[in-house]
């Protein structure tokens, strides 16, 4: 799978996704049908949640976060990857007042209200299944509390995880027309010094199920990478970095925790400081 995204599973992914993928052996560039999501039982769960003012006000408040860190690490001209996410920013309808602070507190012109600790919590749960989870919050003892009681509901503890996941950035961008293919993207791949392509399937209907393609790359290598396809005449429809599950870690869904696992989620999705969460869990 991104798999968030990626197995990097993404919190913004989506039920029924898909993802077509070619492997390709040479100029250390491969292609994995672990980077997205497929059909699966664990995935209806976990994506079968309407959304609410709640979610939104979340979303809201992840990308602020993503357009400070953008500005921090490319500046405002010539920052693809920003002008992407000030386009996500805008059909989110998210206050001007609100995208132009980000971008202050990035450039440093005015200062962060307090102090935000970027912080992550490794879970271990039944049958292997190992979670990062992600958070942005003023009050660490407070948002490790709520963390462990979400995921307390499907018998997951602390313990470490890390090691079984690698930390990637990846891009999400249009092909310039229906014609072209995943080989067309393999060959862009190899020309940007990528790691991954897929033929990425809108998970959420976000982008009207058009034709998208996903490139992965080291985390370093993102904001350039972002910027040569835009140079390129691609349009980006996101960019950002998470942790992708190795291949020989995922694990099948562990059968008979639906519902504590729905629960677990449930919760997750109400902590306003999660900012993203990732599981090991395969296609089915």
């Amino acid at each position: 799978m991104f798999r968030t995204y990626t197995h990097q599973y993404l919190k913004s992914s989506g039920r029924g996704r898909f993802c077509e993928s070619i492997r390709f052996p040479c100029m250390g560039l491969h292609s994995s049908t672990a980077l997205l999501a497929g059909h699966s039982k664990w995935q209806n769960i976990r994506h079968d949640k309407a959304k609410n003012d709640a979610k939104k006000s979340k979303e809201a408040y992840s990308i602020a976060n993503r357009i400070q860190s953008s500005v921090r690490v490319g500046g405002v001209e010539g920052n693809a990857q920003l002008a992407t996410l000030m386009e996500k920013a805008r059909k989110l309808n998210i206050a001007k007042r609100i995208v132009e602070n980000a971008i202050k507190r990035g450039t440093g012109e005015i200062s962060p209200e307090g102090t935000i600790f970027d912080v992550s919590y490794e879970f271990m749960g039944p049958g292997g299944v190992a979670c990062i989870v992600e958070a942005s919050t003023d009050n660490k003892n407070r948002t490790i509390g709520l963390v462990k009681h979400a995921l307390s509901k499907f018998n997951a503890s602390l313990s470490p995880c890390q090691y079984l996941f690698e930390r990637k950035g990846y891009a999400i961008y249009q092909p310039k027309s229906e014609d072209e293919t995943l080989d067309d993207a393999l060959e862009l791949a190899i020309e940007l010094s990528a790691e991954d392509v897929e033929l990425y399937d809108d998970p959420d209907n976000e982008y009207n199920g058009q034709k998208l393609f996903r490139v992965v790359t080291s985390p370093s290598e993102l904001q350039n990478v972002s910027n040569q396809l835009s140079q390129r005449g691609y349009k980006l429809v996101d960019s950002a970095t998470g942790f992708f599950p190795n291949d020989d870690t995922t694990v099948p869904f562990p059968e008979g925790h639906e519902k504590s696992f729905s629960k677990a989620v449930d919760l997750l999705e109400d902590i306003p400081e999660v900012t993203n969460y990732y599981w090991n869990i395969k296609d089915a």
